[in-house]
């Protein structure tokens, strides 16, 4: 497949001006997509009226991005638009069901991990942790940590727009310019509009490059558990993906979360050994032990 020329951006939560500076940033410019990754609203923390109302503002600006890209706009709704339960829907671009998948010009798009082909995009709002380390497609674009991350074939697409509810002030982010050909590295044009910046740890490199404000360090050095959280669950996909069995042993997701290092950190295989011991202990951990002292994933397996 020939390469693609896509404009990545996503999480403006209602705010018109970010999305004002990408039209004016790229004005000259031609793509082949453009991809939102969701949260065009703040719905979730105001109200499904305001986040209407919202909706329908920042649909000019999608629509004159739109027409700078050969085959147009491609999207997905995210946890501030209640994915799409909304007194209004875009009627520009092409949006990509929740489950199935939507063609574009010559290209699939899927929301789901699960349906993915070789030559598929998978466009999500919130980060599949599985999906860092085990994606099988062409592309993974996402967003909603309001960390950015590029590594392989997954770009995080950080954030346009931040408001305060969850931080001292308001921060305007960045998007990107992603060249995907047919194997990564993909060339990846990170656009700054505010006060975002790239981070190469030299412990957690090889977890990809971070894009957060520039004020921040290695979100994994800053709160380890995060590392460990993230680790924890792609070593279980790795361990059970493809198999007729939906849990893991202890060993087997420590064994699989070394090898998905080339040089692990430092005492990190006696330090993740000890947290699967105890990863119960853990409040935002998925994984927790059955009745047969096998792992599961608690998210995975309630009704």
């Amino acid at each position: 497949m020939a390469s693609q020329r896509i404009l990545v951006m996503g999480d403006n939560h209602g705010n018109t001006e970010s999305l004002e500076r990408v039209v004016a940033d790229t004005e000259d410019e031609r793509f082949d997509f453009v991809v939102h990754v969701g949260d065009f609203t703040n719905a979730h923390n105001e109200d499904k009226a305001t986040g209407g109302e919202q909706l329908r503002a920042v649909e000019p600006y999608l629509e004159t991005l739109a027409d700078r890209a050969d085959n147009g706009l491609v999207y997905v709704y995210g946890n501030r638009d209640y994915y799409g339960d909304l007194d209004h829907t875009l009627d520009v671009g092409a949006y990509v069901p929740q489950e199935g998948s939507v063609t574009v010009g010559d290209q699939r798009f899927t929301q789901d991990p699960d349906a993915v082909a070789p030559d598929d995009i998978l466009v999500t709002h919130t980060e599949k942790k599985a999906m860092i380390d085990h994606f099988p497609g062409r592309a993974y674009f996402c967003g909603h940590t309001h960390t950015g991350r590029y590594k392989d074939r997954m770009l995080n697409s950080a954030f346009l727009y931040r408001d305060d509810s969850k931080a001292a002030t308001t921060l305007y982010g960045g998007y990107f310019v992603v060249k995907v050909g047919d194997e990564p590295p993909f060339d990846v044009d990170f656009r700054n509009i505010g006060s975002l910046d790239t981070t190469v740890c030299q412990r957690h490199q090889e977890r990809g490059v971070l894009i957060g404000p520039e004020y921040h360090n290695c979100m994994f050095c800053w709160k380890p558990v995060k590392l460990l959280r993230e680790m924890s669950k792609t070593a279980f996909y790795g361990v059970t993906h493809g198999l007729d069995r939906d849990y893991a042993s202890e060993d087997e997701i420590v064994e699989c979360a070394v090898e998905l290092w080339e040089s692990p950190p430092t005492g990190f295989a006696d330090e993740f050994s000890e947290y699967i011991s105890q990863v119960e202990r853990d409040p935002k951990g998925s994984l927790v032990y059955n009745d047969d002292g096998h792992l599961i994933d608690f998210y995975a397996n309630r009704s």
